[in-house]
């Protein structure tokens, strides 16, 4: 589809006469500029604003053409079949700050509640392009007007007149030849050829022209249609040809209920939070500040209502609040509430309508301004969900007595919705997979997710497929700083760092291997439901890092394995400090009560021990650490002896890399000094073997 270079606008003199009745238009560049970059930052808000438009011009159909990226033709086109404009309706269109659509004879005309009232809505269309033009037809007569919005930019102090050339069209055939109109129209599904037929006899097509390089995403708005407008019989939409569906989605309900189907203690609790009565009526909940009424349903879901979604597509979960039809809470699923269960909240929707909270919509209609009618509404949405929360609870809790009456070895004590639910329920979190994790690369810290394809394949299973066997433990090597733990879902399968301080530390024994076990598997999934609560990723990543490091930290402050402290010894020959604790904890796994001392003329620890029958014996602990074999001033026989003295001990042992004529054996000076003061020499290698 290619776009010719000359603009529908620039040639909508050509196409007919000059009807002599020029509209006059004052808009400021300040507020041009005010309501298109602050009101109306989304390009996709500006088309939602002209489908409005024809919704309120009481239109049966409505047809969009949008570009998709690489397209060749650049504009955008709206047709309806609604009322159509005449030269007063062209007129009052470019009324700024007031719309007739609220005024008694223009509804007492119109066969629906109107939505728009700021008359500001076009102006959005500045978002997006520079050239907007209307063509109407009505009463057997088509008018065109055209709009440069650079036309507002002259004067950028003050709002000067604009005039606007009203365009009657009389060789509609020159419409027809080929050109932006013509591929526009083709584009959006619209037979130019029948147009000027008796039916329909009213319609409306506003083209946009001359494109700014703002990204329109199709999928986006295709959502945004499907989910903010009031779809039904008597509006039928299309976007590309393509006919624009309300949503609804093919998913296993757990629960759902009506507003009015409330209980009555919530209902009570409602009245007590807003100070006044709510009451079940004609369908709906109505109190004073709602005379018409909150009226609607929620639904509460096996899985999240995420899976499946694309980042561009919208949600699918939380509040949709209706105002007179359209959606008013596209950004914000909570509608200003806090933070709710996330477990429930991923399954949970709730479709409300409550046109009373009209007065309380902002212009651009992406929210609800803060007032005592929103607060009112948030008292009972709060209901809604905590009723909501209260049925999904009970469903799990059918789910656990089904699980406790199965044979023994047919029993899951883990149920899915703690582990394999919330898995899931992540996964399938828009733009989550394959980056986003918590680690420093963006990968997770303990699970294995695999591809974008394998992610959503694994969360299909984990939904559908229920677990058949327990939970399996394998140690595999990943170096000391490694990961404690890799959960892999699709294998049921944890695989611990047996390098990891802490698992190092306690593998070995049976029982406190199994304890080990249950902690590095609640920590692999302590990962999932912080992420399921809507933590960022980088504040997860240090939470576990922090975590991590504490668990390294207890396990090396009261070290138990043997493998640990040989290792630890051999870690530690050119630390002074490391080599001194690392002694002590030696001593004691060699069946010695030991303590760390240090500090100025004190041996470096003191270890004591009962010998049967020859009662208690007492040697201090002494290390010498060195990167190079030390010499016979650097051990200091003499002031080893003053230590063994003054703490009333047996003798010393000493523990250092390596002596100075060690190959000597015991002929060598170091051996000799050695004995004379009852010092028991010991390199670090031999002393890590005596304790392996």
């Amino acid at each position: 589809m290619s776009s010719p270079s000359l603009t529908f606008a620039d040639a909508l003199t050509s196409l007919g006469e000059d009807t002599g009745s020029p509209i006059t238009v004052r808009i400021s560049n300040e507020i041009l500029t005010l309501l298109s970059s602050q009101l109306y930052q989304s390009p996709l808000k500006a088309i939602e604003e002209l489908v409005v438009n024809s919704y309120d011009a009481d239109a049966n159909e409505c047809r969009l053409f949008v570009p998709r990226p690489g397209d060749d033709l650049q504009a955008v086109l709206v047709y309806d079949d609604g009322i159509g404009m005449d030269a007063d309706g062209l007129s009052d269109l470019w009324l700024v700050g007031r719309s007739s659509k609220r005024e008694l004879d223009y509804q007492q005309r119109m066969a629906r509640k109107q939505i728009g009232k700021f008359g500001i809505g076009k102006l959005a269309t500045y978002a997006i392009a520079n050239n907007i033009t209307y063509i109407s037809r009505t009463n057997n007569e088509v008018l065109a007007v055209s709009v440069d919005f650079e036309q507002f930019r002259k004067d950028p102090h003050g709002a000067v007149p604009v005039k606007l050339n009203v365009t009657r069209i009389a060789s509609w055939d020159k419409l027809q030849e080929p050109g932006i109109f013509r591929s526009a129209c083709e584009g959006a599904g619209v037979e130019t050829n029948i147009l000027f037929d008796a039916d329909p006899t009213s319609w409306t097509i506003v083209l946009l022209e001359n494109m700014k390089p703002k990204p329109i995403h199709p999928g986006r708005l295709r959502w945004i249609l499907r989910t903010a407008m009031p779809l039904q019989a008597g509006f039928r939409l299309y976007l590309n040809h393509e006919e624009i569906l309300s949503s609804k989605e093919d998913i296993d309900v757990v629960s759902r209920f009506d507003v009015t189907e409330l209980p009555e203690k919530r209902i009570e609790s409602v009245s007590g939070k807003t100070k006044e009565t709510w009451r079940i009526e004609n369908g709906a909940l109505i109190s004073a500040s709602f005379p018409e009424g909150v009226r609607g349903s929620a639904i509460v879901t096996k899985r999240s209502l995420h899976t499946g979604k694309s980042a561009d597509l919208g949600r699918s979960h939380g509040f949709f609040v209706k105002v007179r039809g359209r959606l008013v809470n596209e950004e914000d699923p909570l509608l200003g509430l806090s933070p709710l269960s996330y477990q429930t909240f991923n399954r949970f929707r709730a479709d409300l309508s409550a046109d009373d909270l009209d007065e309380a919509v902002t212009a651009p209609r992406e929210g609800v301004g803060e007032s005592p009618l929103k607060d009112n509404l948030s008292s009972l949405l709060a209901e809604v969900f905590y009723e909501a929360r209260e049925r999904y609870e009970s469903h799990l809790k059918e789910l656990e007595k089904e699980g406790a009456r199965k044979r023994e070895q047919e029993r899951s004590y883990v149920p899915a919705r703690l582990v394999e639910h919330p898995i899931a329920d992540v996964l399938s979190l828009p733009s989550l997979v394959p980056g986003q994790g918590a680690e420093a690369d963006e990968s997770w810290f303990y699970l294995e997710v695999g591809t974008k394809q394998e992610a959503d394949e694994l969360v299909k299973d984990l939904y559908t497929k229920p677990r058949t066997q327990k939970y399996k433990y394998q140690y595999v090597s990943k170096g000391r700083q490694g990961r404690l733990v890799e959960f892999n879902p699709k294998q049921s399968t944890f695989y611990l760092n047996q390098d990891h301080d802490l698992v190092a530390e306690y593998r070995e024994d049976a029982r406190a291997a199994m304890l080990l076990e249950d902690i590095a598997t609640a920590e692999a999934v302590l990962e999932i439901y912080l992420r399921e609560h809507g933590m960022t990723p980088h504040v997860v990543g240090e939470l576990l890092q922090r975590r991590d490091s504490l668990l390294r930290g207890l396990a090396n402050d009261h070290v138990f394995s043997v493998d640990t402290i040989s290792q630890l010894l051999k870690d530690s020959t050119n630390d002074k400090y490391d080599l001194e604790v690392n002694l002590v904890a030696a001593s004691r796994a060699l069946g010695f009560v030991a303590t760390h001392l240090g500090g100025a003329g004190e041996p470096d620890g003191i270890a004591r021990f009962t010998d049967y029958p020859n009662g208690e014996q007492k040697i201090t602990l002494e290390a010498k650490s060195s990167g190079s074999v030390p010499d016979l001033g650097h051990l200091d026989f003499a002031g080893l002896k003053e230590h063994v003295t003054k703490r009333g001990a047996n003798g010393c042992l000493l523990v250092a890399p390596m002596y100075p004529g060690e190959s000597l054996g015991t002929s060598s000076s170091a051996s000799a000094r050695a004995l004379d003061n009852s010092i028991s020499c010991w390199t670090v290698d031999d002393l890590a073997r005596v304790v392996q």
